[in-house]
């Protein structure tokens, strides 16, 4: 039976992330610039000709790890339909988000094995501002529902305080238990964002 037009996206997806996911080890253990797109293809297991049928080069691989590395945790983000974010919805966001990195401590530390690679950041920071707009965007409009004085400056600091969160739960995992870091991080949010609106009053 011949395979329906879905089948086949099934099939195209899997092997897009076959590649992606070599692409990914490769790209952190040898570094993005040595990788070819021949040693990611042999390790994948599939022909370099039909690797270039599903990216047209080592940069469109990477384009879409960092695509996808902010897509998995922006797809975590409670779409605020009513235009706005509660409490509840926020903080199971900061959950889901820190619980999604703990689960997969090997993948986040390829990916930022490969993020602070030398030239990386420098290349591709427009990229990483598109890809990431939609966390900030929403980090941003509940920072504001909530009375802060300084917007911008709080985004900032909780930006850094949770991605600094992220990398430690993933470089020296252990150190700290999961759960008491998400809950510390989640307590110095809103602790940040009534210290702004104290200092209005």
């Amino acid at each position: 039976m011949p395979r329906t037009e879905e089948q086949f996206e099934q099939i195209r997806k899997e092997k897009k992330q076959i590649i992606m996911d070599v692409a990914l080890e490769l790209f952190a253990k040898n570094g993005f610039h040595v990788t070819s797109i021949s040693q990611i293809a042999k390790q994948a297991g599939i022909s370099k000709g039909l690797a270039y049928n599903y990216f047209k080069s080592k940069n469109d691989i990477l384009e879409e790890i960092i695509k996808s590395g902010f897509g998995e945790i922006s797809n975590l983000m409670i779409p605020p339909y009513d235009g706005s974010i509660t409490d509840d919805e926020f903080i199971t966001f900061l959950e889901h988000s820190f619980d999604k990195v703990g689960n997969d401590i090997q993948h986040w530390k390829l990916f930022y094995s490969l993020m602070l690679q030398p030239n990386i950041v420098e290349n591709f920071t427009e990229r990483y501002a598109a890809a990431a707009e939609p966390f900030f965007s929403m980090m941003h409009q509940f920072i504001t529902s909530k009375g802060s004085a300084d917007p911008e400056g709080d985004l900032m600091i909780i930006s850094a305080m949770i991605e600094g969160a992220f990398l430690y739960a993933v470089v020296a995992s252990g150190i700290f238990p999961h759960q008491q870091m998400k809950q510390k991080v989640i307590d110095g949010v809103f602790r940040i964002i009534e210290t702004g609106k104290k200092q209005q009053s």
